[in-house]
């Protein structure tokens, strides 16, 4: 009885070696969160991109969506020529852009005004464009001279045109034996008088020879040459 007591205890108290080695399990590590720093410049810095944009976004929307009714020519008005109500009309430009324009409502301000340049139909009126009148600089002077069909070219004159005021004979006379007087112009302004059916010419000319050319004019014996176009 008694090995037998002995033997069990033996083997109680014997153990497998891998049991006896094995290690506590260990506890995984908890991280503690982070905690995020707000920084109250960069989200008020966000907030106010966005206001900007969507404010920029509702601008370009309403102006690019808006017209506005501006002056412009219906017809063909010459360089140097009075701008009548007839001569207008309007057109549509989108709102916001940056141009010299006439607003349809000062419509008025431009009729009686000069245009400065040719303006072919669909022009825009603007302040560089149209004016009181073409200036005449320091030493020149304006003659009207009077002009039947048979005395002017047969190319319509338009303001800038340079030209030559040729004193021609009598009417049926000989040719001249010399060359005939000329003086250099140029056309300021063209108008046809329908009543007595003559074209009546502005011409710029030098103020010391102003004088000369009213006097020729003044007896028909005239006749007018176009030496090169205005632009």
């Amino acid at each position: 009885m008694s090995t037998t007591t002995s033997d069990q205890r033996t083997k109680r108290g014997k153990q497998p070696a891998d049991q006896a080695q094995q290690p506590e399990p260990r506890q995984a590590a908890i991280l503690r969160p982070t905690k995020s720093r707000r920084r109250p410049v960069i989200i008020a810095l966000g907030v106010a991109l966005a206001l900007l944009g969507g404010v920029g976004t509702w601008w370009v929307t309403t102006n690019l969506t808006r017209t506005v009714s501006v002056m412009a020519t219906g017809v063909d008005v010459a360089r140097g020529e009075t701008i009548t109500a007839e001569d207008l009309t309007t057109i549509q430009l989108a709102g916001g852009q940056q141009v010299d324009s006439v607003p349809a409502t000062d419509a008025a301000e431009v009729v009686g005004s000069t245009a400065l340049v040719d303006l072919p139909a669909g022009t825009l009126i603007t302040s560089a464009n149209t004016g009181n009148a073409i200036a005449v600089a320091s030493g020149e002077s304006i003659v009207g001279v009077s002009l039947t069909q048979a005395q002017m070219p047969g190319y319509p004159l338009a303001a800038g045109d340079q030209v030559r005021v040729v004193e021609t004979p009598v009417t049926q006379g000989d040719p001249p034996a010399e060359t005939p007087r000329s003086f250099e112009a140029t056309v300021f302004t063209t108008r046809f008088d329908a009543e007595t059916g003559v074209w009546v010419v502005d011409l710029v000319v030098p103020e010391r020879e102003a004088a000369d050319i009213a006097a020729r004019a003044s007896t028909g014996r005239v006749a007018l040459v176009i030496d090169a176009t205005g632009e």
